[in-house]
Parts: structure tokens; C-alpha cells; sequence
């Protein structure tokens, strides 16, 4: 073969090999450009919502908690013969109702000692917020954090107009058995992740405003006992909140109708309440006439939380 002839064949073969490489390279290009324009998840998070560097970068444990409700007619005999300036009637053992002999303002001192000196453990209550058309305040039961939305540990406290107390009504659980180890949790940044991207409830521009550590009910033990789990309270543009399991990471499903429906119940156990149900302190007489202002008292509640509802 003569040598013109090899010098072709090279050529052509670099000619070849050049055109493939210049082939592989604007592939390659192509897929860092494709790469660059897809955002990662975390990206679109971080682009589409805001407040979230205002989230805690901590490691958090908590442990489970077994809980039951609490009897007040066994554990606070004493105590509830001791309140003062007030009528109290529990209803089932577990249901606490209370009315003030008199109007006690909220404004003459701060607003957790008034209601640690004149309500039935009173500190162990967290403020949750008011419901403005019943002028009725809610407060939830601590054991180590707030139990969020659970009708075994809630308070309400209703007000006149002038934003006195006028009357209470109360649940409450107590521990059960032996402490549970501490877990870790996940971290609040995981939280709103999976709020993001597992649910359609968080909308481009939303802000967290906060997060907090609390207990929710995750199942009712056949003995009446409770299993609540850490769960992480993520509050959105300051008003609404969302509760996601702390330790597995999935959304609870929210009650809308929760207090309509809590206050229903308060209102027919005092309805139904036969007298061996019921348990009167600091009242020898007129029982009836207490049971009934503590009741109209609640139809009012309840009727307005309707009216709005259903505005």
C-alpha cells in the first residue's frame, strides 16, 4: 500500500474519532444543563417556602407516654374541698366543672397567676388560643409538652364581656406506668419537608412561624389507657397549625369540628349525668340550679361556635 494511501486511512480515522468525541462532549453538556435547570427537592423547599431558617438545627428525644384519664374524685378530694370562691361538680369522675361566685378579672395580675391561684391546677395548662365568637379560652394539658387536640386533656375557660372568668371546665390525664426510654426524633426541618412534599397543605409563600414539641394520641388502649407520641406542632403564616409524628414522620389528619364537638360532649354529660354520677364541692344546696347555669352556659358556647362555623 502506498504511503498517500495510509496517510488517508489516518486521516479518516481521526476524522472519525473527532466527530465522536465532539459527539460525546455536547452530550455531556447537555445533561450538566438538564441537571442545572431540575432543582432538587430540597431546593424547591428552600425556594418556595419561607421561615425555614428560623428552624432549629437541635437533635431532639422524647419518649412515648402511656397515659389515663385522671379521677378526680380519688386523686383531688382534698384539694377541690380547699378551692375557694367557687362551685365545682365532677361528673363521671373525670369531667371537672366549675363556676365562680363572682366575676375574677384577668387583667389585674399576669394572666398565668390568676389562673394558677384560682383554677384546679391551673399551671398545668398550656394557652392554645380563644375562640373569639364564644369569648371562651383553650388551654391543653401538659405532661412534659402540651397534648395537642385531646379531649382527656383540655380546658376551657369562659369569659364575660368585660373578659372576666366566669366558669371553667376541665380533663385531665396522668401518667402510666413506667417512663419510656427517650428516642430520637426527627428534626424540624424534616418536619416541614415532609409537610411540603407528602400533603398539598403548604402553599408558594408560606412562612413557618413556629414549631414546637408536643404529644398526640396515637391509639386507646382496650384498659382506657392512652399511647400519645412525640409530634412536632408546625404553625404557617401564624395561624395555622399542622402536627406530624415526630418519630415516623406521617401527617396527622386534622379535626376541624374539634371543640364544637368537645364542648357537645361537656353539655350532654351534664344532660345524662345521673346522681350517683355526680360529685358536688363547696355547694350543699341547690345542685340543680348550678347544673343548669353551667349547662346554658355551654349551649351559648356551642351555639356560636355553630353560627360561625357555618357562616
Amino acid at each position: 500500500m502506498q504511503w498517500s494511501q495510509i496517510k488517508t486511512v489516518f486521516i479518516i480515522c481521526f476524522l472519525i474519532l473527532n466527530i465522536f468525541l465532539v459527539y460525546q462532549l455536547i452530550n455531556r453538556q447537555g445533561e450538566e444543563i438538564t441537571y442545572i435547570m431540575e432543582p432538587s427537592r430540597e431546593e424547591e423547599l428552600e425556594f418556595n417556602i419561607n421561615g425555614l431558617r428560623d428552624l432549629s438545627d437541635d437533635i431532639f428525644t422524647a419518649p412515648l407516654l402511656y397515659a389515663q384519664n385522671y379521677n378526680y374524685n380519688q386523686e383531688a378530694t382534698e384539694d377541690l374541698a380547699k378551692l375557694q370562691s367557687q362551685k365545682t361538680v365532677i361528673v363521671d369522675d373525670y369531667y371537672l366543672y366549675s363556676r365562680f361566685d363572682e366575676p375574677i378579672p384577668l387583667n389585674s395580675k399576669g394572666f398565668e397567676e390568676v389562673i394558677a391561684e384560682n383554677i384546679y391546677k391551673g399551671n398545668d395548662y398550656v394557652y392554645w388560643g380563644e375562640i373569639d365568637s364564644a369569648r371562651v379560652l383553650v388551654f391543653f394539658q401538659q405532661v412534659e409538652q402540651p397534648i395537642f387536640f385531646n379531649q382527656n386533656a383540655v380546658m376551657y375557660i369562659h369569659l364575660n364581656a368585660e373578659g372576666a372568668m366566669t366558669q371553667y371546665v376541665q380533663t385531665r390525664l396522668s401518667q402510666a406506668g413506667e417512663r419510656e426510654e427517650e428516642r430520637s426524633l426527627i428534626q424540624q426541618y424534616d418536619a416541614v419537608y415532609r409537610l411540603y412534599h407528602n400533603s398539598n397543605v403548604l402553599q408558594t409563600d408560606d412562612t413557618i412561624t413556629g414549631a414546637r414539641l408536643g404529644y398526640h394520641n396515637i391509639v386507646s388502649l382496650p384498659n382506657g389507657e392512652q399511647l400519645l407520641n412525640p409530634t412536632w406542632d408546625i404553625e404557617v403564616n401564624d395561624e395555622d397549625h399542622h402536627f406530624i409524628n415526630a418519630l415516623e414522620g406521617h401527617i396527622y389528619s386534622q379535626n376541624e369540628d374539634f371543640f364544637q364537638e368537645n364542648i357537645a360532649t361537656f353539655i350532654e354529660l351534664l344532660e345524662d349525668a345521673s346522681d350517683d354520677e355526680l360529685e358536688f364541692y363547696q355547694l350543699d344546696d341547690d345542685q340543680d340550679e348550678l347544673i343548669s347555669i353551667l349547662r346554658q352556659a355551654l349551649v351559648g358556647v356551642y351555639k356560636n361556635i355553630v353560627e360561625v362555623d357555618s357562616e
